[in-house]
């Protein structure tokens, strides 16, 4: 028997994928029926999750949306309505990737690739630039269709947005061709990118941690709280930390071995003294529970002077390890409740 959060979750995917087809359906017919009802299941979508969550705003927002639907109605605008949601709705998502990308932030796929990461285990070479790219691509595909159903809109007769304001517009077209894209054909261009990259990144990243599409999916899905829950993670005030500077001493014993003739700084010691920052800047031992990714791009010799770079988002703390300018290593740590937080 599903729980009653299988059950939310079933009903939240049920109201959002009926709202686009009573928007279409209610647009081909000429429907006004429809039309309210096609506004009063987008407020049963907008409105679901934070009412089953038990927020106190979305409960007293439910008779103040029943009251707008029957004043639309009665004014015959709730057409007007329905021109909106999917231009927003695509900023929306624009903003949710775009801002991602700002310095100091970590992408949002890159941050989705580091939780379908096994713990320990680091992504393929190649990834993370690929993510940051990735997410650069989501960010203009949806101002597209945000800017391109933004246009239809306006543009669409009858009920468009211009020409509900009294103004000329520069070109028309039928209302029904701006559901069409507004309401079938963006969400079709959106489930083709995403197919299409899949398969791309398929084939150029073979070592993935998912067997198929649909352990991809499944995967992606159940790691959705976790990323969500990224989105409140406060980065460190201004610049990253810089003062876990060190010199590589000459005459470390972990030279004797690694290797003989060419002494390079073994990573795993390269790791432990990340750590030992991490506890130095939290004033207290902390218990590693995982190393979700880690790369190491340049060695280390004897007598080189590096800094690490920390910032810490809410379990775990992301690393940089620096020879002056030049980046020797980057990772993630994840602390568990053992130690204090980092």
């Amino acid at each position: 028997m599903p729980t009653p959060l299988k059950v939310r979750r079933i009903l939240a995917v049920a109201l959002t994928l009926a709202y686009p087809v009573l928007a279409h359906a209610a647009s081909l017919l000429h429907s006004a029926p429809l039309t309210i009802a096609s506004v009063a299941i987008l407020a049963a979508a907008v409105l679901f999750p934070p009412a089953a969550d038990g927020k106190r705003w979305a409960w007293a927002a439910v008779p103040l949306a029943a009251l707008v639907i029957i004043g639309l109605a009665r004014i015959d605008a709730a057409g007007l309505v329905l021109l909106l949601p999917p231009v927003l709705l695509n900023l929306f998502l624009a903003w949710l990737f775009g801002h991602t990308l700002a310095r100091g932030s970590i992408p949002l796929i890159e941050r989705l690739v580091l939780l379908l990461q096994p713990p320990g285990v680091a992504p393929e070479p190649g990834v993370i630039p690929y993510t940051r790219r990735l997410t650069q691509a989501w960010t203009v595909l949806f101002l597209l269709l945000a800017a391109s159903s933004l246009v239809l809109a306006a543009c669409a007769t009858p009920g468009g947005l211009l020409e509900s304001a009294g103004l000329s517009a520069p070109f028309t077209v039928r209302h029904e061709t701006w559901s069409l894209f507004a309401n079938v054909l963006n969400y079709g261009i959106v489930a083709a990118f995403f197919v299409l990259e899949y398969v791309y990144r398929r084939r150029r990243f073979p070592h993935r941690p998912y067997r198929n599409f649909a352990e991809f999916l499944r995967r992606a899905a159940a790691a959705g709280p976790a990323l969500a829950a990224s989105f409140g993670a406060r980065p460190a005030a201004g610049p990253a930390a810089t003062d876990g500077s060190f010199v590589v001493p000459a005459d470390h014993p972990a030279f004797a071995g690694h290797f003989p003739g060419r002494p390079i700084l073994p990573g795993v010691v390269l790791l432990e003294r990340v750590i030992a920052e991490a506890e130095r800047q939290a004033g207290a031992p902390q218990r590693v529970n995982g190393i979700p990714w880690v790369k190491f791009l340049a060695p280390l010799l004897p007598g080189d002077r590096a800094s690490i770079r920390l910032r810490r988002e809410r379990d775990s703390v992301r690393f940089e390890v620096l020879r002056g300018s030049e980046r020797v290593a980057e990772g993630a740590l994840r602390f568990g409740s053992g130690g204090a937080d980092a």
